[in-house]
């Protein structure tokens, strides 16, 4: 038996038009969903670029901040140490036994976001993504060092605070001589304490390390607003 009519010829050139149209339909659809990928990928870079842009600038404000404040304590320490030393000794009522910190905590959940989440990808800037790279590891390493200086300055605030107390009137001898002026600190015996001196030491040692390591952040985070602020402008 044989298939088909004689002499009706297969209607190939149909076919191959058919097959083009659907080819050429499932091309221009793939087409349009990875553009339409490339679009949305692009829009997330560069909604990501300036929320980068607006937690940069605020970790830069707090970093200036915290770097202003210790570099005060550094001062004042530093000054109330080179008293003692040289034996000058201030007023009672003007005695600074400067001791703290400034807290710094940078602006990082859109950087974990896009470093610890896999999205750097979305970036097109080899330069941006590496330094991104760079700024949240030495960001780690910097609020590390940090944790440590502020449990070395709790430590120094409570020697401090116990050292003036040792040289501190009682309440009862401080009525006592209530308008006659009494010093409510026994400054001499302050500034030759070496438990107290030994404690404002470890917080100059410690203020210089917090800035030495809060100014290691200053450039590479103004070198990442500049290269975003580049990129979105």
């Amino acid at each position: 038996m044989r298939l088909g009519l004689a002499g009706s010829p297969l209607p190939w050139k149909r076919l191959v038009a058919e097959l083009a149209t659907i080819t050429a339909g499932v091309l221009i659809a793939l087409t349009v969903d990875s553009w339409w990928e490339r679009h949305q990928e692009q829009n997330q870079a560069e909604q990501y670029l300036e929320q980068l842009l607006v937690d940069l600038r605020g970790t830069e404000r707090r970093l200036h901040a915290t770097i202003a404040a210790d570099s005060s304590t550094l001062e004042r320490v530093t000054s109330v140490i080179d008293h003692a030393l040289r034996g000058q000794l201030p007023p009672a009522d003007s005695l600074d036994l400067p001791t703290g910190y400034n807290y710094f905590e940078p602006l990082t959940g859109t950087l974990a976001a896009l470093v610890q989440g896999g999205d750097l990808r979305l970036l097109r800037s080899d330069s941006i993504r590496f330094a991104l790279i760079a700024l949240s590891a030495l960001i780690d390493e910097t609020k590390t060092i940090l944790r440590h200086t502020e449990t070395l300055i709790w430590n120094s605030t409570e020697r401090v605070v116990t050292g003036r107390a040792r040289h501190s009137q009682s309440a009862a001898r401080r009525q006592a001589n209530a308008g006659h002026g009494w010093g409510q600190v026994d400054v001499a015996g302050v500034l030759n304490d070496p438990e107290v001196i030994s404690a404002l030491q470890v917080q100059a040692v410690a203020s210089q390390i917090r800035l030495f390591n809060l100014r290691r952040l200053e450039e590479p985070t103004s070198r990442i607003v500049r290269l975003i602020d580049a990129e979105l402008h």
